[in-house]
């Protein structure tokens, strides 16, 4: 009786699972994590978001490749700011026509990194919606990080590529079937998910950690966009939302880790450990993360490598070595890739030349002195005793210490601390970066005052920078969006997405055709306003038309 109650129990058993086959080939993963159970507590999905955040530094604030173009220069290259400081579009863009066209490395790199962060805010959202909170604010705090990502990526591509296909949802199989929206209608889907984030984000003091987007955060945006929508008043009132908050104000008074050393206020905002609110700094709106020598930290950000002059290439004027090497004092290892061009070394100066904080000894370096022992000019300005053929493409040309951590790189990094040598591995940039700061969002206010036809209160938003760093005040009869674009340069130099704003304003191509005296601008034509959308989205898009820029096809 026991054997055959056992038969029973196993013939009942085989007759269950023999009813539904499919079931029994379901693979449900128990000790691994796959797409079936990775978005299924809130603490999976804040690990998602934490994997936004990485993606956004990713596009901003990284080297991508460092073999092909440098992608992510590639948006303050090229313009009225940036020019290839070797050979033309070796780093940047700087012939158009041999590195801006559809099938290049730069076009299809902007196009799938800022899909891929589009991608991933779909699926948090999509998943997002049969998981339980505590609460529905938190429910809805996630969903506005989630959607301030989509926001933020959109922006992106409007304004770098002009309409674009808009996929809100997440996709599990192969579509070919995409077609471009307006570049009106990606606007509008910005400033739906963007406007969301400002209504459900935490404000800046209630953030979960250091560097998570703020209601600041996005309203920042929000009145960008509206910019683009030429809504004057809502941007007017969206940046104010930042700007009229008790909890941010200009850095006005020495700061943070190195105030006690020579230097100034504003040079005070770009060391070490000072970006962050916590350092003192109200004037910080959101802060990319950057750690050095930390699994997942992010510091291939290299601005001090690309960005700066190759000073210890040169030779004294008897053709010995005029340095002994890069050094920390001389703002560490810069081998002089891509350098700025001659309007924003000197011209847009000129009006106030000695006054402004920006020009000042501790924030632009214009000069070095030889440090060489065996050099007979030891201790003497280059620019007073300069080699024959002294080469100001690459080995010599004025940059901002903002892009180095003068006399304070990482301790791993000196060969000899004594004199500040530093080594070969050197060169990336050792400071977190701002995402945005409120020096910013007074010139978009700016911005939006005179495109509503009051210049008095754009002069007033300009002074508020411009007083913070004893420029003298401009005339409200003399502000229009160039003298702001002007600002905007002196101010955010190698922080601002050049291309970006200019693309927003539709003036690519107008002010790096005036002011881009290189290659850049000597080869920049109308169409290039725009990027091409990559020709393999194109081809591989199948099932319907994905239609080319003009002038690229």
């Amino acid at each position: 009786m026991k054997s055959y109650k056992y038969l029973l129990i196993i013939f009942f058993a085989i007759s269950l699972f023999s009813c539904n086959e499919d079931k029994i080939l379901e693979e449900v993963p128990l000790n691994f994590y796959s797409p079936e159970n990775s978005y299924t507590t809130p603490k999976q999905i804040d690990a998602a978001i934490i994997e936004l955040y990485n993606q956004a530094r990713y596009l901003y604030y990284s080297s991508w490749n460092d073999d092909v173009n440098r992608w992510s220069s590639a948006l303050q290259a090229g313009t009225d700011f940036g020019r290839d400081a070797r050979a033309p579009g070796q780093f940047g863009i700087g012939n158009y026509p041999a590195y801006l066209f559809p099938s290049s490395n730069l076009t299809l790199g902007w196009w799938v990194n800022t899909y891929k962060l589009i991608s991933m805010s779909n699926v948090i959202l999509n998943r997002i919606t049969g998981i339980t909170y505590p609460t529905e604010g938190e429910k809805n705090t996630a969903i506005a990080e989630a959607r301030f990502f989509r926001g933020f990526s959109y922006r992106i591509l409007a304004y770098l590529y002009g309409g674009v296909p808009i996929e809100l949802k997440e996709v599990s199989s192969p579509k070919r079937d995409y077609t471009r929206a307006t570049r009106e209608e990606v606007y509008t889907q910005c400033i739906d998910d963007i406007k969301f984030a400002s209504e459900n984000l935490p404000d800046i003091n209630s953030v979960k950690a250091q560097g998570r987007v703020s209601k600041e955060a996005a309203f920042h945006f929000l009145a960008d966009l509206y910019l683009a929508t030429h809504e004057w008043d809502k941007a007017i009132n969206a940046s104010s939302q930042v700007i009229d908050n008790p909890n941010f104000s200009l850095v006005k008074e020495r700061f943070g880790s190195r105030k006690n050393e020579p230097g100034d206020v504003w040079w005070d905002l770009f060391q070490r450990g000072n970006q962050n609110r916590s350092s003192g700094n109200k004037e910080a709106v959101w802060v990319a993360q950057i750690e050095f020598n930390v699994p997942g930290g992010g510091d291939t950000y290299k601005a001090e490598r690309y960005w700066g002059c190759w000073y210890y290439n040169i030779k004294d004027p008897d053709g010995i070595s005029g340095f002994i090497g890069p050094t920390s004092q001389n703002c560490g290892r810069p081998v002089g890739l891509m350098g700025a061009t001659k309007y924003w070394e000197t011209t847009i100066w000129e009006s106030d030349w000695d006054n402004d904080m920006r020009n000042s000894q501790y924030n632009m370096v214009r000069d070095f002195v030889y440090d060489n022992p065996k050099s007979a000019y030891y201790g003497k300005k280059v620019s007073e005793f300069p080699p024959k053929n002294l080469d100001t493409r690459q080995d010599f040309y004025p940059f901002q210490s903002k892009i180095s951590t003068p006399r304070n790189h990482p301790d791993q990094l000196y060969s000899d601390k004594s004199t500040g040598l530093l080594l070969g591995s050197a060169g990336a940039t050792y400071t977190d970066q701002y995402f945005v700061r409120l020096a910013e969002t007074y010139l978009i206010r700016a911005e939006a005052y005179l495109s509503s036809g009051d210049k008095t209160r754009a002069a007033a938003d300009i002074n508020a920078v411009r007083a913070r760093v004893n420029a003298k005040p401009v005339n409200p009869g003399n502000v229009d969006i160039n003298y702001i674009l002007d600002e905007r340069l002196r101010e955010l130099a190698y922080e601002e997405k050049r291309r970006l704003t200019l693309s927003r304003l539709g003036m690519v191509y107008e002010r790096t055709k005036k002011y881009n005296t290189y290659d850049d601008g000597l080869t920049i034509q109308p169409f290039n306003e725009l990027f091409p959308i990559p020709y393999s989205e194109i081809e591989r898009n199948t099932e319907a038309v994905l239609e080319q820029n003009p002038g690229y096809n």
